[in-house]
């Protein structure tokens, strides 16, 4: 019996032993997976490859988020992980080695953060005049919470992956700018309803549950030479994040102009309330929706309301395909909203009344990526008008506005920069574009652009009287095209913008107008430099300078009813510059 023992031994500590043999050959995979919001994802579907793209083991995460793969073998392999409204992400170049433990933590985005491979709208994109812009930081890049990783922060359950981890410093900082602002002055000779000397104090404040909110105010002192009241600007925005991706914004504002006059009368009132959704179908489709509803007051009241929709299908990882609606131009997207300076729009009749300036656009876009940063995208659109607003400057005097009323044209003018818009006959047509974005550096980008499209032309001699304008325009199909710069000068502290845009010198209207910045015409620049932090000057001071129309391409002259010259203009030179401080 005796001689049974050992074996009966070794047989009972193989038994016990083998298997932990066994288990040292092998490598385990944990981690949590999580939005960008720092949410748990309880069902996602955490899949991990080999080299040659063959899944290995699968496992579903808890409903803390966490997820464990076991019995893998040492190699080398990509993890992926998959749930519904959320954009699939893939960790490469995982290496495991026998008896290894890693931790893999994930982080999905929705559509709404992942869209920024291609530019959704061009002219929107890049757009360095962050001075007069609200930048909605995504929750991706949001600089308050969700920074660090929970073993490094124990207190912090709202933590994402270690891949965004920051020091208690830069934490400390990231709070610190929780709540941004800036002030600034400027003066020259601006554009219509932004002349003298305007004065803007913005504020915008990161809410803990990654909300923002935004207050902008504005006031202007357009007193020279007129006894008229100071303009006043007013704009307050809120934007939340939806639990199923996307977000909804709501953004009102407020002008005041009394230095505008048109006919017998004096003053112009807006009010502006825009409320916009998005929606992620999965990681696909993208719903964007939103009404802009306005009433103005000149002589009269006008109410308008202007939808919009947009659907953007995205089938590869380097496809883009997109319908637009819009019914104004002032709002045609959730990104719109980003702008807190609304332009100062307005149409009369030859009585004083409002116009209805309302129209359509429908739209569909291709977009491809190219590699790296670069994008190209190919357009066709339709676009209806009820109206147009030609723009022109010079000196025009209430005796030409009532001349011009009784012959049957509304002008509205401001006399502070003698710049004026008179209202032409609407049209319809259509158009097809092209835009290509090459970077130039890691952060500054050329942009060229193609239109083919209907725009208003004149074929009026020169030194024509402006009361037989409407006899001598009318729609054509012409070409435009456009190049800029944009973006930032690496170690210098300067954005920028630079932008030609050529079309037939005597087109009064922009080509493929839904799509063309309302602001730019022929060349133009945008200048924000950083200046240099002395002993005199605080942190966070710059020099601001934006020019338009420097050539003063596309002038054409008219005669006043009393003999004036006029010139109609897409885009009236203007020059404005002054200082900036961001706190």
């Amino acid at each position: 019996m005796k001689r049974f023992v050992p074996g009966m031994l070794l047989a009972v500590l193989l038994g016990i032993t083998g298997p932990c043999f066994a288990a040292s050959s092998y490598a385990v995979v944990s981690g949590v997976v999580r939005d960008v919001h720092g949410t748990p994802q309880m069902g996602a579907l955490v899949e991990l490859f080999s080299v040659d793209a063959s899944a290995i083991v699968t496992a579903f995460t808890d409903d803390h988020g966490r997820y464990r793969l076991s019995s893998v073998l040492p190699g080398h392999y990509q993890i992926r992980a998959t749930a519904a409204f959320l954009v699939p992400v893939t960790r490469t170049n995982l290496r495991l080695q026998a008896g290894a433990a890693a931790v893999v933590n994930l982080t999905m985005s929705t559509l709404f953060e992942a869209e920024n491979w291609l530019p959704a709208q061009k002219r929107r994109a890049d757009e360095p005049v962050d001075d007069w812009k609200w930048t909605l930081r995504s929750t991706a890049s949001r600089p308050l919470l969700r920074l660090l990783d929970p073993s490094n922060d124990p207190e912090d359950d709202t933590a994402t992956s270690s891949t965004a981890s920051t020091t208690s410093s830069d934490t400390a900082e990231a709070r610190r700018r929780s709540l941004q602002g800036w002030a600034s002055v400027s003066g020259g000779d601006g554009n219509f309803g932004q002349g003298g000397v305007r004065e803007v104090l913005m504020l915008n404040r990161t809410l803990k549950d990654g909300s923002s909110a935004v207050m902008r105010t504005e006031i202007g002192d357009p007193s020279q030479g007129t006894s008229t009241a100071a303009s006043t600007e007013m704009t307050v925005g809120y934007e939340r994040h939806s639990p199923l991706g996307g977000s909804t914004r709501l953004v009102s504002s407020y002008q005041s102009h009394p230095e505008l006059t048109y006919g017998s009368g004096t003053g112009l009132q807006v009010l502006r309330l825009a409320s916009t959704e998005q929606l992620n179908l999965g990681d696909m489709v993208m719903i964007d929706a939103g009404t802009l509803l306005q009433a103005e007051r000149l002589e009269a009241s006008r109410f308008a309301s202007e939808p919009f929709v947009r659907v953007m299908v995205k089938p590869g990882s380097n496809l883009m395909v997109e319908y637009r609606y819009a019914t104004g131009r002032t709002l045609q997207s959730s990104g719109d909203l980003d702008d807190l300076k609304p332009t100062t729009d307005v149409l009369t009749d030859a009585a004083g009344r409002p116009l209805m300036a309302k129209g359509s656009h429908h739209e569909v876009s291709v977009s491809r990526k190219l590699g790296g940063e670069r994008s190209v995208t190919v357009a066709a659109y339709h676009d209806e008008f009820s109206s147009a607003a030609l723009q022109g400057s010079g000196l025009v005097d209430r005796g030409d506005l009532q001349s011009l009323s009784t012959e049957g044209l509304g002008m509205v003018t401001d006399p502070t920069t003698g710049a004026f818009h008179l209202a032409a006959e609407g049209y319809s047509g259509h158009g097809v574009s092209a835009s290509l974005v090459q970077p130039v550096t890691s952060s500054l980008s050329a942009w060229v652009e193609y239109d083919l499209g209907t725009a208003l032309r004149s074929s009026f001699p020169p030194s024509f009287a402006v009361s037989n304008v409407q006899s001598h325009i009318a729609p054509q199909t012409v070409q435009a095209a456009s190049v800029s710069l944009r973006g930032k000068i690496a170690r210098t502290g300067t954005s920028m913008k630079a932008e030609y845009r050529w079309q037939p010198s005597r087109t009064l209207t922009q080509v493929n107008a839904y799509n063309a910045d309302p602001g730019a015409a022929y060349l133009g620049f945008f200048i924000r430099q950083k200046l240099w932090r002395g002993r005199f000057l605080p942190e966070g001071m710059d020099a601001v300078v934006e020019a338009t129309n420097l050539l003063e391409q596309g002038y054409q002259p008219v005669l006043a009813p009393d003999g004036h010259t006029l010139f109609l203009a897409q885009m009236p030179r203007a020059i404005q510059a002054g200082l900036a401080f961001n706190f």
